[in-house]
Order: structure tokens, then C-alpha cells, then sequence
């Protein structure tokens, strides 16, 4: 079954259903409205194509192929000689997307972001780009509500590193209500002067921020958002825990060096000789001597030869 609104004089004329659902439509109206005088004109130029994408049906992409016509005006004054029929209740002019899916590509912008809300689109079949989504939450105009009174400042690339602009979310409804060119001080603070309600500034430790804050909302009190908290903290633990991990090295290598200048340098001590090796020494002197007396003879037996 396929799901299509119920548009005024569009007809349709086929449905071709493979990996995607491709409708092709017609108009039928006889007369079309001027865009710029709103003089009803019959008299046909030309015809051409349209294609649109829509949700998707029964799990599968849907795709529109518009066959629309031009209109000559008949009002001589009108600036505008030839234009096309427009179709308000299924889509903007120019736009490649039928209303409702533009409409739900923006709900996953403002909920979940551009690049997760293209991935999340892209699961469930509904086509568009990061840059799409980011382009529809900036068109987008949000319903009216309550001045904020919480809000949290944060800037946001248009061109990383280059250009910035500032991201203004009302943190007690959880949802961005303003998007501002740029992040300067004056920027920020005119917007701030046009909010007086706001008391609760939740911001990064930008000083533009903190200047414009204290500028134009003095009366709002700054506090750090959860991210760069949390961030702070763990900065500070890494800080805190080398210069821990750094003061146990030099007490354990002083601990050392106390220890080697406490004990006894080595010296060289004489071993007195055991009974069995001054026996030997004295067993090698005596044989020593023998061979003496044998060679030269003693002096006494030398003396009686003579």
C-alpha cells in the first residue's frame, strides 16, 4: 500500500515498484495563478519535467516524477511573462524535496545533529546530507515559546578553522533556538541585551564569550559547561598524578642513595693458612735445603778432604 497525501488537481498516472517506488504525476488544473500578480492565466508555453524525492513507503525510497507546465501571463504589465505552476501543498519552488521529508530531515537535525542525523536517515531510507540537514535546521523557523532562562553558548564551523559562527540552545528545553553569524563579543552581546530573562550563562572558556556575557547580561551567572568540566577535571588529575608519580621517584632514589652511603666499602683481607699448607710449605723448604747439601756438600766434609 502506498501512502500519498491527497493533492488537488494532481493525477497519477503509473506506479513502477522495484528497489525503489517511482510515481509519475500529471496536473489537471486549468487555470494557474500568477506568482507575481495572481492573474489566473489558461494559455500554455511549454511543459517539462520535475523530480522530487518523499518519504519512504513500505520501507523503500519514494520517488516523484512531476510532469508540469508554463503559463504565459496575460497581465501586459507584469513583470513576469512566463511562469510555472506551483504546487504548495506538496513542495517549495526549486526544492528537490517534497515538505515532509524536509520537515523530518529537520526534526533529525535539531535532535540528533547533521552527520548522526544523515546516518540515522540514511538506515531508515530517508535521503539527505549532512550539509542538507544543517541547511533545513538554519531555514527552519521554531515555534514560539517562553523566554529562555537557561542557555548554553557554544561556536560552531561554517569553514574549520576559518569561520565560526555561535550555537544558542535553551538548555530547560533541550533544543537550539538561535543560530548567530559569528562569535564575536558585540555579536553575542546584542543578542544577549534582546533576551533579559536569561539568568543561567552555560558557555566554554572562551574570553569573547565571557566578555559578552558580562556585557550584555551582567545579571546571568556563568558556569562551565558538562564537556569542558569534565575535560578540566581530567587535566588537572593528569597534572596532579605526575607530579606525584614524579616526587615517589626522587624519594625512592634518595631512599637508594642513603642506603649505598651506609654500607662498609669493600677491602682485602688475609686468610691465615691452614695446618695441611704450612705443613706443605714447610715439607717443600726442608727438600729445598737437602738438595743443597747434596750438591755442594757439607762443610764439614769439605774441610776434612782438605
Amino acid at each position: 500500500m502506498i501512502i500519498f497525501p491527497d493533492l488537488p488537481n494532481v493525477q497519477v498516472e503509473g506506479v513502477e515498484v522495484a528497489e525503489e517506488i517511482t510515481l509519475t504525476l500529471r496536473t489537471t488544473s486549468p487555470t494557474t495563478p500568477c506568482p507575481s500578480c495572481g492573474t489566473a492565466s489558461s494559455r500554455i508555453q511549454s511543459r517539462y519535467t520535475r523530480t522530487l524525492r518523499d518519504l519512504p513507503s513500505v520501507g523503500r525510497p519514494l520517488r516523484l516524477i512531476m510532469h508540469l507546465r508554463r503559463f504565459c501571463c496575460k497581465k501586459s504589465t507584469c513583470a513576469q511573462k512566463i511562469f510555472v505552476e506551483r504546487l504548495p501543498d506538496l513542495c517549495h519552488p526549486h526544492a528537490q524535496r517534497t515538505k515532509r521529508l524536509q520537515q523530518a530531515l529537520c526534526e533529525l537535525g535539531l535532535i540528533i545533529g547533521g552527520q548522526a542525523g544523515a546516518d540515522v536517515g540514511s538506515e531508515l531510507g530517508i535521503s539527505g546530507s549532512r550539509d542538507t540537514i544543517l541547511r533545513l535546521v538554519r531555514q527552519s523557523h521554531p515555534s514560539a515559546h517562553s523566554e529562555p532562562h537557561v542557555i548554553g553558548l557554544d561556536d560552531w564551523a561554517r569553514k574549520r578553522r576559518l569561520r565560526y559562527g555561535t550555537l544558542i540552545c535553551d538548555l530547560e528545553l533541550g533544543l537550539p533556538i538561535d543560530l548567530l553569524p559569528d562569535r564575536s563579543v558585540e555579536t553575542v552581546c546584542a543578542w544577549l541585551k534582546k533576551h533579559p530573562s536569561i539568568t543561567v550563562v552555560s558557555r566554554d572558556g572562551s574570553s569573547e564569550y565571557a566578555s559578552a556575557i558580562q556585557k550584555g547580561a551582567p545579571q546571568a551567572r556563568q558556569v562551565s559547561d558538562r564537556w569542558h568540566l569534565v575535560k578540566n577535571l581530567a587535566a588537572c588529575v593528569s597534572v596532579q598524578l605526575t607530579q606525584s608519580l614524579t616526587q615517589l621517584r626522587r624519594a625512592e632514589q634518595a631512599e637508594a642513595n642513603t642506603f649505598d652511603e651506609q654500607q662498609p666499602s669493600p677491602q682485602r683481607q688475609s686468610h691465615p693458612r691452614t695446618r695441611g699448607s704450612e705443613t706443605s710449605a714447610t715439607r717443600s723448604s726442608s727438600g729445598a735445603n737437602s738438595s743443597l747439601r747434596a750438591d755442594y756438600g757439607t762443610p764439614t766434609a769439605r774441610d776434612e778432604k782438605h
